[in-house]
């Protein structure tokens, strides 16, 4: 399903960062943000969510660096 997504030049910017930083299409990026916003868990839920998401997705990384 196709959907026009109307942004706020601040709200623009902010997405395009997070696309940035997360090496993803803006569009990948909008949707990743609904998928972590919606539903809306506690915060403590959301962080531990990210974390495990990020130590994942960097365990090479993280094991890289550990050994040097």
């Amino acid at each position: 399903m196709a959907m026009t997504l109307r942004l706020s030049e601040e709200k623009e910017i902010a997405l395009e960062r997070m696309a940035e930083t997360l090496h993803l299409s803006k569009n990948m990026a909008a949707a990743e943000a609904i998928a972590m916003a919606a539903p809306r868990p506690n915060h403590p839920d959301l962080v531990a969510d990210s974390m495990r998401r990020q130590l994942s997705r960097y365990a090479d990384l993280m094991t890289r660096l550990a050994s040097a």
